[in-house]
């Protein structure tokens, strides 16, 4: 199957965007930029949601139902369409409630292109140890693109530009700690959609059963090995056939 018929199956309608593109290199161009753009837009289209900012909302979702019709996902644009009527109706009840349907929309369209770019998937490590950020990337690299980040702040400015495939969370972080960054998952529904796996030293019963009480896909008990990563990465994959 070659890169085309790989879009087909996934029932992007490549011939239609070949018409208006000329030919496959501008199109996959085309392809690579939206790509690229649309963790920024969905990051963007969430703080507008937040701040109820629906008339820029209404035009961020219109650029990406237009941009999507012309690469071809025309399935996906129907929703992005469905947002902007709502927005441009001030109907933020609505935006609320089915915005995870967008998100995992948009997430379903840069999967797709990450496949077709034969591209790794992302995985974020979150750990002020570089000792245990090495450790993972060694370990995981042949597979996986490891972004590292020292903090939990960091790790939420990656989380918001890049497409992570999987987090690996230390609860224990300067400036803001794995806590505060599942608190951050619990409250835009993103444990739906983005598989957590906490990373634990010594921390007490109290704070592995807060950890436990979100609805995380693995623990990783310090000091870990290779076979304890390698089970972790089974558990991330588990996590996306129950849910495909």
């Amino acid at each position: 199957m070659n890169d085309l018929e790989y879009l087909k199956s996934k029932n992007v309608e490549v011939d239609n965007a070949l018409e208006l593109w000329g030919d496959e290199e501008s199109f996959k161009d085309a392809l690579k930029e939206y790509q690229n753009s649309l963790p920024q837009k969905l990051s963007d289209l969430q703080l507008f949601l937040k701040s109820q900012d629906d008339e820029n909302y209404a035009i961020l979702v219109h650029s990406m139902k237009s941009e999507s019709k012309y690469l071809g996902f025309m399935k996906q644009a129907e929703v992005f369409y469905e947002h902007e009527l709502q927005a441009k109706e001030g109907n933020h009840e609505f935006l609320e409630t089915h915005f995870t349907e967008l998100r995992k929309t948009t997430h379903h369209i840069i999967t797709i292109l990450n496949e077709f770019f034969h591209e790794k998937k992302n995985l974020l490590v979150a750990d002020d140890s570089d000792i245990i950020l090495n450790f993972i990337e060694k370990n995981t690299k042949e597979d996986y693109n490891v972004l590292k980040a020292e903090d939990g702040s960091v790790a939420l400015d990656m989380l918001k530009n890049n497409h992570i495939y999987a987090i690996l969370l230390d609860l224990n972080m300067p400036k803001l700690n794995g806590f505060e960054v599942l608190a951050y998952f619990d409250e835009f529904h993103l444990f739906e959609e983005i598989p957590v796996v906490v990373i634990t030293g010594n921390d007490t019963s109290e704070n592995i059963e807060i950890a436990c009480s979100y609805p995380i896909v693995n623990i990783l008990k310090k000091p870990f090995n290779d076979t304890s990563i390698k089970s972790t990465l089974d558990k991330i994959e588990q996590f996306y056939h129950r849910n495909s």
